[in-house]
Parts: C-alpha cells; structure tokens; sequence
C-alpha cells in the first residue's frame, strides 16, 4: 500500500515538475513572444500560464504527499505515526531528502506567487518575468537529480550531473508536448496563429530533436551506471522496468519522427488544411500520453533497487 501510493506521488510530481518546465520552456524559446504578438498568441501565452499555475498546485500538493509517505518509508512508521511533528522535523532537517525538499517547496511557492500573479495583470507581459520564470522551472526540475538513484548511492561523480541533463532533456521534449498540442487547437480556429505555424514549428523540432539527442546519450550514461550489465538488464526488476521503458521511449521516438517528417513536411510546403493540423495534434497528444507512461515507469524504477547494486 506505501509503495503502491509512493509510486503514485511521485509519477504526479514528476508529470508536474516536466510540465512546468516545458510549459516555460515553450514560451521562451519557441513562441518568444515580442512587443509587436498578436493578441491570438497572448491569449495562447495565458492559457499556458494558467495551465502552468495548476500545475504547480499539483506539484505542491504531490510533493507534501511524497514528503509524508517517505517519512514512514524512512521511518519504519505506519501513515498515522509518520504525520507525527517529531517524525516529519528529524526528516526534514537531517536527511538529505529533507533539505533538498525544503528548496523544491521553496521554488514551488516562489514561482507560484510570481505566475499567479503575473497571470491577474491585464497588460503585455515582459519578456524577462517569463524568463525567471522558466529559470526557477529548470531548476525546480533539476533538483529533483539529487534525490534520484545516482545521488542516493553515489555510484559516479558524473551520475547526478548525466541525471539533471537527462531531466532537463525531458521537461524541453515531452513538457513542451503539451503546450504544443495547446498551441496547435488555437491554430486551427485563428488566421494569426496560422501565420506563426511555420516559425513556431521549426524551433520546437530544433529543441525536440536537440533534448532527444541528449536523452540517449544520457540514458545510456545512466542505465550503464545503475545496471551495470547486460544479464542484469534481463534479469532484475529494475532491468525489465528499464526494458519496459525504453520500449515506450522508442515508440515515442516513433510519433516524433512521424511529426517531423511527414506531417511537419507536409504543412510547411501546403496551405493550412484543417485535417493536417488535426493530424498534427493528434500525434502531438499520443506523443504526450506516451510520456506520461514513461514517467510511470520513471516512478516505479526511483523505488526499486537498481540492479548494478543488488
């Protein structure tokens, strides 16, 4: 049941934390919206906000849940017994994953307050509060590399260092699917939208193709770390979990280069055709639910021994 609701917390937090970075991320360097943006793309940039202030509600609240259920997982204590002050302060200030979760709750209210309330103005937003804003978001995502297996068990000086590229990688990639799904339903019943499809759909392929790039060379890197060998890859949970993983990965990969070269081809060389674009969002939305398996599996392999060490 601890497990089952551990899992749970962190798929959350994780899905959470990606989605806050790519949203972020797609704001700045894939609409970079200036001075002179359509009032069509300020409407796609609050929604977007929006869309990011509910998720850091959701990160906040996974994360008090993912802090109380590791208390009794560290402890030894049933749920009730954990929630107790002694057992959450010993926690919080003398174990790393209390420090590091003392930063994330801090980032999360700091980026709150500064997007919701950016959000309640009326007037153009500036360039630079979007821009700390995507900066408290990749480090709120970063962060999470310290808790992660590298961190825990030190197998490598470089460990930690391959896990927040790897973070970093995702929340550019898959966080940003989400977004773009947004980005293309407004296309489809706005003319000004339309107008930016072509730009917008460039930089978003660069980063897309950029974040793959370093997802590989970084799973590679870390799945070397915490496997250690083939035999173990195909014989241990955390092997078959990771298995399971890059499965999922590959079919993601799949959608992706479909995107780019079939139905991203196609509209940068037609008229905007309704059907394409439905296409478009349609790959976009299986692409991000396929994300969203993978950070299951990313949630079930953080409690699970890696096999290098068992």
């Amino acid at each position: 049941m601890l497990i089952a609701l551990l899992i749970v917390a962190r798929a959350v937090h994780i899905a959470a934390s990606i989605l806050i970075a790519g949203i972020f991320t797609f704001g700045v360097v894939t609409l970079r919206l200036g001075p002179s943006a359509s009032d069509d793309l300020r409407d796609i940039e609050r929604r977007l906000l929006c869309l990011a202030v509910w998720g850091l509600i959701a990160a906040a609240l996974s994360a008090l849940l993912w802090y109380w259920l590791e208390v009794a997982n560290m402890s030894g204590l049933s749920l009730m017994d954990a929630f107790s002050g002694a057992a959450l302060q010993r926690v919080l200030l003398e174990t790393r994953f209390g420090h590091v979760w003392q930063l994330r709750l801090g980032l999360i209210a700091i980026t709150f307050v500064l997007a919701a309330s950016w959000l309640a103005r009326t007037e153009v937003r500036q360039y630079s509060v979007t821009l700390v804003l995507w900066l408290l978001s990749v480090v709120l995502l970063v962060s999470l590399a310290w808790i992660s297996h590298p961190a825990a068990t030190r197998v490598q000086p470089l460990g930690q260092l391959s896990d927040a590229f790897h973070l970093c990688a995702a929340g550019g990639w898959m966080g940003g699917l989400v977004p773009l799904a947004i980005f293309l339903t407004g296309g489809r019943v706005s003319f000004s939208l339309g107008e930016n499809f072509v730009p917008i759909l460039q930089r978003f392929s660069t980063v897309s193709l950029s974040c793959v790039s370093v997802l590989i060379a970084t799973g590679i890197s870390n799945s070397y770390l915490l496997v250690g060998s083939i035999h173990a890859l195909f014989t241990t949970v955390y092997g078959w979990l990771l298995l399971f993983k890059l499965t999922l990965f590959v079919i993601l990969l799949g959608f992706g280069a479909r995107n780019r070269f079939a139905a991203k081809t196609q509209l940068l060389n037609s008229q905007m055709i309704p059907d394409l674009l439905r296409q478009l969002r349609r790959n976009v939305i299986c692409e991000a639910c396929l994300g969203g398996a993978i950070v299951i599996i990313v949630a079930c392999l953080g409690v699970t021994p890696p096999a290098r060490h068992l």
